[in-house]
């Protein structure tokens, strides 16, 4: 791309300090920043908003391409210890997902960056294992002659014994269904010792000429070990039952990966301390060769998760030069905004989300733009290149729009936590230090063809500016960490069109907040849903595993618990917090093709809820029967959610509308709660695909009102912002954002 970068956070306050990193293919670039007003462009709706805002950072810059460079692996800087005198075995466990990729890939690895030094065990190009040596001048490679298969344990050796100048290279499978495969293949070779070098030694990966990694591994491994001397058979054998065990004497490292499994360490627990940085992003909490399967926590059974799973597209932070640093003033206004760089017909927009100082705050409304939702669905091109979902199911899909952006994303392998890495697993981690394209105010999504995420919910924050409804934005990550404290500076938190990802902190913030007077607006759908962490030591990565819900993965067996904390992954609903808990409705149903409108229900009379209807038609009983921004039309669509009191819908909440048999057989039934093979799934036939409108009061003067459908906001602008939908939720906000409390809990 001719311009992209990212910032190294995405909100800021007043008096701090946000940096931004720019990659440009022209030798000069244009940066400015903006405030974003609304960002869809479509020519039905208000269009792309944005007004300029003089700072200091405003000017010409010096441009020039950076690179991204993926793939996980382990880095341990030079010792002495590892520069053997006459003899080594290097053994590991491994687990090989592509073996047949035609790559070579690095299992351990001691090079030098010419390529003439040094030892390294990979996996060659054909599927085999191999291991190279070289003395500065000349080098040498022995391969074990006997593919891999692929998604199999092995435990696997080499050796160079210097006073026979040979080299072997063991394999075995692991399993009795696996046969006696074990392949011991030995070879000599004409120079008598290895010529070591002072660059690092690699785990999953090599060094190439310019000291960058390469030669990425795509599997688990685990245990890897060197010893300085050259192992018997026997004693190899041994390791390979889990039985051996060799004098300490003898080690030079042997990294346990079951230790320190939330950090970035990769642990020697040889006598030399080797230590190594665990980098980009690998899965970690990974089980190992020895799972029985009889547990599921690995704080309870470390020694059973002692692989790490690396990737050659892992990523972590893009690590690229500083481009523009900006000082925010103190007085400066919260809001959505972004650095524009520009450069011939080319421009990009790096959001910043202002929010206020803790204890400050700006206004009465508080915005809680869903980051932990931005980031899962960040880079995501699985869905927008139409792989995984039939075109029925998304009439809406545009392969032509954002091709650049696509382009890029594949061509750099970056991923959302919808896609699947290279080797077919999910994408468990999500960085916000690398270049997310569609976190771009203008972003449209392919597969749905409008707005979604940061796009959609600038739909909102135009809508309140329309309406004259001052309001203050901050992010899921500003909600972690100051919690309770942060909401109830509001007297009303608005979320989104999807804030979808939530921890158990930013759950519990906001149930507290409820439950002392707080008052929510939930314009969205699909809340509340999946389990979702902060990384303690990276709080620009967030972690799920996918599992019980409605995914397009699921994590692996033994591997639905988070490393970054140690929690059960998965959703929320499986964890005793359905989101009817706090929100009244909860994740029913997801379509794609076309939304619709609603109808009243009998509750939609109650008095207690005059407010919300006053100045709307009700004529024909029907509300949001208009023109979208979203699925083209309907406030009702998308991903819906339906009140259930089963699951913790207050007893006293209010269904005020509902979408109930008006969708289409492209709208289909949670996962989650099909428990047998039934056709009876689909919008026209089910009950539960519906999007239910509800209202109840909650302690000390608060309340809440939830929409349940990602289209809802959709709506909003249609007509001049002069709708029913639009005349609701204003006659909401207006109430909620009052200093007069709601009227108590009835009954």
């Amino acid at each position: 791309m001719q311009l992209t970068g990212y910032a190294d956070k995405f909100s800021v306050k007043p008096g701090e300090t946000i940096k931004f990193y720019v990659s440009s293919k022209q030798p000069k670039y244009k940066a400015e920043l903006v405030r974003v007003i609304h960002g869809d462009p479509n020519p039905k709706g208000p269009g792309f908003k944005t007004e300029p805002v003089s700072t200091d950072i405003d000017g010409e810059y010096t441009g020039y391409e950076q690179v991204l460079y993926g793939g996980s692996h382990v880095i341990v800087d030079d010792a002495a210890s590892f520069n053997i005198e006459n003899s080594f075995t290097i053994t590991s466990w491994i687990y090989p997902t592509m073996p047949d990729s035609g790559k070579s890939q690095a299992i351990v690895t001691k090079l030098s960056k010419e390529g003439t030094k040094g030892y390294g065990f990979f996996i060659n190009k054909r599927g085999e294992l191999a291991l190279w040596v070289g003395d500065g001048n000349t080098s040498d490679c022995i391969t074990s002659g006997r593919k891999l298969r692929k998604s199999n344990w092995y435990f696997v050796a080499a050796s160079f014994d210097q006073p026979s100048q040979t080299v072997k290279i063991y394999q075995k499978p692991m399993g009795w269904t696996q046969g006696s495969e074990r392949t011991l293949s030995e070879k000599s070779i004409d120079f008598s010792r290895i010529q070591f070098t002072e660059d690092p030694l690699y785990i999953a990966a090599s060094i190439d000429s310019n000291g960058k990694y390469r030669k990425g591994f795509n599997g688990k491994i685990e245990q890897p070990t060197i010893y300085k001397e050259v192992l018997s058979i026997d004693d190899i054998d041994n390791l390979s039952m889990d039985a051996g065990q060799i004098s300490e004497e003898n080690i030079v490292a042997s990294w346990d990966f079951s230790i320190g499994m939330s950090t970035q360490i990769a642990t020697d627990i040889g006598p030399n301390g080797l230590n190594g940085k665990v980098v980009n992003l690998p899965l970690r909490a990974a089980i190992g060769h020895n799972w029985t399967g009889e547990n599921y926590v690995a704080e309870k059974s470390p020694g059973e998760y002692g692989a790490i799973h690396f990737h050659e597209d892992d990523i972590d932070d893009a690590g690229w030069d500083e481009s523009i640093t900006w000082n925010v003033p103190t007085d400066f206004r919260s809001g959505v905004y972004a650095l524009k760089t520009i450069s011939g017909e080319k421009n990009d927009h790096i959001p910043v989300f202002v929010r206020p100082l803790l204890g400050k705050p700006q206004s009465k409304i508080g915005f809680l733009l869903e980051t932990n939702t931005y980031l899962a669905y960040g880079n995501e091109h699985v869905l927008d290149a139409n792989e995984v979902m039939p075109t029925d199911l998304v009439p809406n899909w545009n392969q032509d729009i954002n091709r650049d952006e696509l382009d890029y994303l594949k061509e750099n392998n970056l991923h959302s936590m919808y896609d699947f890495k290279v080797d077919g697993s999910g994408v468990a981690y999500q960085s916000r230090k690398i270049p997310i394209l569609n976190i771009r105010p203008d972003f449209i999504t392919p597969s749905r063809g409008g707005p979604h995420c940061l796009t959609a919910d600038l739909i909102i924050a135009d809508w309140l500016e329309e309406k004259g409804h001052e309001f203050d934005v901050f992010t899921s990550e500003d909600l972690e960490f100051d919690g309770k404290k942060l909401l109830e500076q509001y007297n009303v938190i608005i979320l989104g069109t999807h804030p979808e990802y939530w921890t158990l902190k930013m759950l519990k913030a906001m149930s507290s907040y409820l439950a002392n007077g707080g008052r929510m607006m939930y314009l969205g759908g699909n809340g509340l849903y999946w389990v979702t962490s902060f990384d303690p030591e990276r709080p620009h990565v967030v972690e799920i595993r996918r599992w019980g819900g409605t995914e397009i993965w699921k994590a692996e067996p033994g591997e639905y618990y988070h490393s970054t904390t140690g929690e059960l992954g998965g959703i929320w609903r499986k964890r005793g917090w359905p989101p009817q808990k706090i929100a009244g409705v909860g994740f029913a149903a997801q379509g794609f093709d076309i939304g619709t409108a609603y109808e009243l229900q009998e509750d939609s009379n109650d008095s207690r809820v005059d407010f919300i209807f006053k100045g709307v038609n009700r004529d024909d009983e029907l509300i949001g029967d208009h023109p979208s921004l979203m699925l083209n039309h309907g406030a009702a669509g998308d991903e819906v959610d339906r009140l259930d009191f089963g699951l913790g819908t207050p007893p006293h909440a209010l269904l005020l509308a509902t979408s109930a048999g008006r969708h289409t057989k492209a709208y289909h039934h949670v996962i989650e709660e099909m428990f047998t093979t039934d056709s009876s799934q689909h919008g026209e036939v089910n009950e539960f695909v519906r999007s239910d409108v509800v209202f109840f009061e909650t302690p000390k003067g608060g309340a809440v009102f939830s929409t349940g459908s990602i289209n809802w906001c959709g709506v909003l602008s249609y007509d001049e912002y002069n709708n029913d939908i639009s005349v609701i939720t204003d006659n909401v906000v207006t109430r909620f954002a009052s200093d007069e409390p709601l009227p108590p809990i009835p009954g």
